[in-house]
Protein backbone atom coordinates (compact mmCIF):
# COMPACT_ATOMS: atom_id res chain seq x y z
CA UNK A 1 0.00 0.00 0.00
CA UNK A 2 2.82 2.38 0.82
CA UNK A 3 4.70 1.67 -2.42
CA UNK A 4 1.51 2.14 -4.41
CA UNK A 5 0.89 5.51 -2.70
CA UNK A 6 4.46 6.61 -3.41
CA UNK A 7 4.17 5.60 -7.10
CA UNK A 8 0.82 7.39 -7.36
CA UNK A 9 2.23 10.57 -5.76
CA UNK A 10 5.29 10.45 -8.04
CA UNK A 11 3.03 10.06 -11.09
CA UNK A 12 0.93 13.05 -10.05
CA UNK A 13 4.11 15.13 -9.49
CA UNK A 14 5.45 14.27 -12.96
CA UNK A 15 2.08 15.12 -14.52
CA UNK A 16 1.91 18.44 -12.65
CA UNK A 17 5.46 19.35 -13.67
CA UNK A 18 4.69 18.52 -17.31
CA UNK A 19 1.55 20.65 -17.29
CA UNK A 20 3.36 23.54 -15.59
CA UNK A 21 6.16 23.41 -18.16
CA UNK A 22 3.76 23.18 -21.10
CA UNK A 23 1.51 25.90 -19.67
CA UNK A 24 4.46 28.20 -19.11
CA UNK A 25 5.91 27.71 -22.59
CA UNK A 26 2.68 27.94 -24.61
CA UNK A 27 2.00 31.63 -24.01
CA UNK A 28 5.60 32.50 -24.94
CA UNK A 29 5.35 30.51 -28.17
CA UNK A 30 1.99 32.01 -29.03
CA UNK A 31 3.24 35.48 -28.20
CA UNK A 32 6.24 34.99 -30.51
CA UNK A 33 3.88 34.24 -33.39
CA UNK A 34 1.83 37.42 -33.09
CA UNK A 35 4.42 39.92 -31.89
CA UNK A 36 5.74 42.06 -34.74
CA UNK A 37 9.44 42.65 -35.12
CA UNK A 38 10.17 46.39 -34.85
CA UNK A 39 11.31 47.95 -38.11
CA UNK A 40 13.66 50.86 -38.59
CA UNK A 41 11.67 54.00 -39.32
CA UNK A 42 12.75 57.35 -40.74
CA UNK A 43 10.39 60.36 -40.62
CA UNK A 44 10.52 63.48 -42.76
CA UNK A 45 8.55 66.73 -42.69
CA UNK A 46 7.08 67.45 -46.11
CA UNK A 47 4.82 69.97 -47.85
CA UNK A 48 2.42 68.77 -50.54
CA UNK A 49 0.19 70.60 -53.02
CA UNK A 50 -2.61 68.56 -54.58
CA UNK A 51 -5.70 69.29 -56.60
CA UNK A 52 -8.48 67.94 -54.45
CA UNK A 53 -12.24 68.15 -54.15
CA UNK A 54 -13.48 70.09 -51.13
CA UNK A 55 -16.13 68.10 -49.28
CA UNK A 56 -16.82 70.43 -46.36
CA UNK A 57 -15.42 73.46 -44.54
CA UNK A 58 -16.04 74.41 -40.92
CA UNK A 59 -15.05 78.09 -40.70
CA UNK A 60 -15.78 78.33 -36.97
CA UNK A 61 -13.42 75.50 -35.98
CA UNK A 62 -11.09 76.08 -38.97
CA UNK A 63 -11.20 72.54 -40.31
CA UNK A 64 -11.86 71.10 -43.73
CA UNK A 65 -12.41 67.75 -45.41
CA UNK A 66 -11.23 67.09 -48.96
CA UNK A 67 -10.70 64.15 -51.28
CA UNK A 68 -7.17 63.72 -52.65
CA UNK A 69 -6.50 62.69 -56.28
CA UNK A 70 -5.91 59.11 -55.02
CA UNK A 71 -9.40 59.05 -53.48
CA UNK A 72 -8.23 59.49 -49.89
CA UNK A 73 -10.62 61.46 -47.66
CA UNK A 74 -8.52 63.86 -45.56
CA UNK A 75 -9.82 65.84 -42.58
CA UNK A 76 -7.41 68.57 -41.49
CA UNK A 77 -7.11 71.69 -39.42
CA UNK A 78 -6.61 74.88 -41.43
CA UNK A 79 -3.76 77.10 -40.27
CA UNK A 80 -4.20 80.80 -39.53
CA UNK A 81 -2.15 81.62 -42.64
CA UNK A 82 -5.22 80.76 -44.77
CA UNK A 83 -7.15 84.06 -44.89
CA UNK A 84 -9.72 83.17 -47.57
CA UNK A 85 -11.45 80.28 -45.78
CA UNK A 86 -14.86 82.03 -45.78
CA UNK A 87 -14.82 82.55 -49.55
CA UNK A 88 -13.97 78.97 -50.60
CA UNK A 89 -16.94 77.07 -52.05
CA UNK A 90 -17.66 73.49 -51.04
CA UNK A 91 -17.97 70.67 -53.61
CA UNK A 92 -15.44 72.37 -55.88
CA UNK A 93 -11.89 71.64 -56.96
CA UNK A 94 -9.02 73.49 -55.31
CA UNK A 95 -5.25 73.40 -55.14
CA UNK A 96 -4.62 72.53 -51.49
CA UNK A 97 -1.23 72.84 -49.83
CA UNK A 98 -0.70 70.99 -46.56
CA UNK A 99 2.10 69.82 -44.34
CA UNK A 100 2.63 66.15 -43.57
CA UNK A 101 5.01 63.71 -41.95
CA UNK A 102 6.28 60.90 -44.19
CA UNK A 103 7.58 57.85 -42.35
CA UNK A 104 9.58 55.21 -44.22
CA UNK A 105 9.67 51.76 -42.63
CA UNK A 106 12.58 49.65 -43.84
CA UNK A 107 11.31 46.24 -44.95
CA UNK A 108 14.76 44.70 -45.38
CA UNK A 109 14.40 43.74 -41.74
CA UNK A 110 12.32 40.61 -41.36
CA UNK A 111 8.96 40.87 -39.72
CA UNK A 112 5.33 39.82 -40.16
CA UNK A 113 3.78 41.44 -43.19
CA UNK A 114 6.96 42.41 -45.03
CA UNK A 115 6.57 39.80 -47.80
CA UNK A 116 2.89 40.61 -48.23
CA UNK A 117 3.71 44.32 -48.43
CA UNK A 118 6.21 43.69 -51.21
CA UNK A 119 3.73 41.54 -53.15
CA UNK A 120 0.78 43.88 -52.70
CA UNK A 121 2.67 47.14 -53.14
CA UNK A 122 1.61 47.60 -56.73
CA UNK A 123 -2.07 47.15 -55.83
CA UNK A 124 -2.88 49.14 -52.69
CA UNK A 125 -6.35 48.54 -51.35
CA UNK A 126 -8.83 51.18 -50.18
CA UNK A 127 -7.87 50.73 -46.53
CA UNK A 128 -4.21 51.44 -47.34
CA UNK A 129 -5.19 54.55 -49.28
CA UNK A 130 -7.32 55.78 -46.38
CA UNK A 131 -4.42 55.28 -43.97
CA UNK A 132 -1.92 56.97 -46.28
CA UNK A 133 0.07 53.73 -46.61
CA UNK A 134 2.06 53.23 -49.82
CA UNK A 135 4.82 50.88 -50.96
CA UNK A 136 7.92 52.67 -52.23
CA UNK A 137 11.28 51.70 -53.72
CA UNK A 138 14.42 53.59 -52.69
CA UNK A 139 16.10 55.04 -55.80
CA UNK A 140 18.90 57.06 -54.16
CA UNK A 141 20.47 57.67 -50.77
CA UNK A 142 22.74 60.72 -50.40
CA UNK A 143 24.31 60.48 -46.95
CA UNK A 144 26.47 63.58 -47.50
CA UNK A 145 23.34 65.69 -48.12
CA UNK A 146 21.15 63.59 -45.75
CA UNK A 147 18.57 62.88 -48.45
CA UNK A 148 16.69 59.84 -49.68
CA UNK A 149 14.75 59.51 -52.94
CA UNK A 150 11.85 57.10 -53.43
CA UNK A 151 9.36 56.19 -56.13
CA UNK A 152 5.88 54.78 -55.67
CA UNK A 153 5.57 51.07 -56.52
CA UNK A 154 2.96 52.01 -59.13
CA UNK A 155 5.28 54.52 -60.81
CA UNK A 156 5.09 58.28 -60.97
CA UNK A 157 7.53 61.00 -59.94
CA UNK A 158 10.53 60.45 -57.69
CA UNK A 159 10.19 62.18 -54.30
CA UNK A 160 13.24 63.32 -52.36
CA UNK A 161 13.13 63.86 -48.60
CA UNK A 162 15.71 65.63 -46.42
CA UNK A 163 16.72 64.35 -42.99
CA UNK A 164 17.01 67.34 -40.66
CA UNK A 165 17.46 65.77 -37.23
CA UNK A 166 20.50 63.79 -36.09
CA UNK A 167 18.32 60.79 -35.20
CA UNK A 168 16.79 60.77 -38.67
CA UNK A 169 20.22 61.10 -40.28
CA UNK A 170 21.45 58.09 -38.30
CA UNK A 171 18.41 56.03 -39.30
CA UNK A 172 18.95 57.02 -42.93
CA UNK A 173 22.18 54.97 -42.92
CA UNK A 174 20.11 51.79 -42.61
CA UNK A 175 18.27 52.33 -45.91
CA UNK A 176 19.89 51.15 -49.16
CA UNK A 177 19.11 51.74 -52.85
CA UNK A 178 16.67 49.09 -54.05
CA UNK A 179 15.03 48.61 -50.66
CA UNK A 180 11.28 48.17 -50.72
CA UNK A 181 9.84 50.32 -47.95
CA UNK A 182 6.41 51.16 -46.63
CA UNK A 183 5.60 54.85 -46.64
CA UNK A 184 3.11 56.21 -44.12
CA UNK A 185 1.86 59.75 -44.69
CA UNK A 186 0.33 61.68 -41.81
CA UNK A 187 -1.26 64.99 -42.87
CA UNK A 188 -0.90 67.80 -40.33
CA UNK A 189 -2.52 71.08 -41.45
CA UNK A 190 -3.64 73.01 -44.52
CA UNK A 191 -1.47 76.05 -45.21
CA UNK A 192 -2.99 77.34 -48.49
CA UNK A 193 -6.15 76.87 -50.58
CA UNK A 194 -6.62 78.16 -54.12
CA UNK A 195 -10.01 77.38 -55.71
CA UNK A 196 -9.82 76.21 -59.33
CA UNK A 197 -12.00 78.27 -61.64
Amino acid sequence: MTIRSINWAAGISVLAATLAFAGGSLPAAAQGQVQAVPRAGVSFANTVTVRGTIESIDTENRTMVFTSPEGRLINLAVSDSVKNLDSIPEDGAADITYTEIVTLLNLRQKGPGSREARREGAKPDAADADLGRITLTVTAVDLAANKVSVIDGRGGPIHTYSARSIATQDMLKKIKVGDVVIGLTTPLSVTAIAPVK
